[in-house]
This record gives structure tokens, sequence and C-alpha cells, in this order.
């Protein structure tokens, strides 16, 4: 019996979504996600953001996010890459449908409690439903909760660990690393799994 429940969150939930964002803002860094992508993404249906609820009433205890990537999002997520390490050419090229696990929080209190594992699963179902192949990459800090366990247990197969992923973004962009600040230095151990195959 477990002392949470997940609940999926929709384009109406604006008040819950801001919430989780700055859940997800606090284990990981300011500008991971806004309200208003978020939104617009949930309405159409290229993203998935699921939360957790503890007590009575409820509160929100962990948060979590997965996306079907645009071209956009796609050279967003190989921009820091070594090159050929992933196709150039973005998906609408040739069909493809990437998916990517976004985030994966959960309140400190509640670690250890199955929590991680249950978002980290319907996640994966989610992406692998609607995804040619998705990716993760897990945030290789010292830190408890990390996410590769969790993915490595779920099918995931690790492709490499990429140094200083969140250099570029912590440079030129909004977010900040909650362990380095800006600019980032961490690790990140990128993952894939296999989806559905295209449709006729």
């Amino acid at each position: 019996m477990t002392d949470w429940s997940i609940a999926a969150l929709g384009p109406r939930d604006r008040q819950a979504v801001a919430e989780a964002i700055g859940l997800t803002e606090a284990a990981l860094g300011h500008g991971t996600l806004t309200v208003g992508r978020a939104l617009e993404d949930l309405h159409d249906r290229s993203l998935s953001l699921l939360v957790a609820y503890a007590g009575r009433p409820g509160v929100m205890v962990g948060a979590a996010a997965a996306r079907v990537l645009d071209d956009d999002g796609y050279r967003d997520l190989v921009a820091p890459m070594p090159r050929g390490l992933l196709p150039a050419a973005p998906p609408s090229a040739d069909g493809r449908r990437i998916g990517q696990m976004n985030t994966l929080s959960v309140a400190a209190s509640m670690r250890g409690r199955g929590l991680g594992g249950a978002f980290a699963s319907r996640l994966t179902g989610w992406l692998r439903e609607r995804c040619t192949e998705a990716y993760a990459l897990a945030w290789l800090h010292d830190r408890p909760g990390r996410s590769d366990g969790l993915l490595k247990a779920l099918g995931w197969q690790p492709v490499v660990v990429l140094d200083d992923y969140w250099l570029r973004a912590t440079t030129t962009g909004d977010w900040s690393c909650p362990v380095c600040g800006r600019p980032c230095h961490c690790s990140g151990l990128l993952l894939r799994t296999p989806g559905s195959p295209p449709q006729a």
C-alpha cells in the first residue's frame, strides 16, 4: 500500500502545473520548464506531466514529465552532443517520432517509497506507445535520488556519458544547476529505449 497517489495534469490545471514546475525547479534548477509552454504542450498532447500527492489534504510531493519532441526540441537535445552521436536530421525529415524523458523529481521526504519508479514506469510506457525511440539524460550527481538506476531497471539502455552536457544551457540559456549554479559541469548519462514501429 502506498501513501501517495499519482495524477496526470491537463491543459486546464494551470495552478497545479505551476506548482509542479516549482517543485521540479527546487530539485533540478531554474529554467527546466515554463508554465505557458507546458500548458500548450499538454493541450496538443505532446507532453505528459505527472504529479504525486501525499497526505490529507493532498500535498504535492513529486513531479515528472516526458514529451514527444518537435524538430526544435530535437535540435536542443542533440546540440550539446558530439557530432554524429545521434542523427543530425530532425524527426520530420524521415517520419521518426522522438521522445524524451524530461524531468523526474521527488521530495526528499518521499524518496525510497517507490514513487520515482512509478513515475519512470508510467512515462516510459507513454513514450513507448507514442515514439519510435526515446531518450533520457540521467543527471550523474553525487546526491540521493539519481534516475539512472530506475531507468535501467525499466529496460532503458545506456548509450554514453556526456561530460559538461548542460554547460551551454547554463551559459547562454536560463537554466541553472542546483549543484554547480552557472555554468554547470555535471555529466549526464544518455539512455535510449525503443518505441512503437512507425505506422504504415
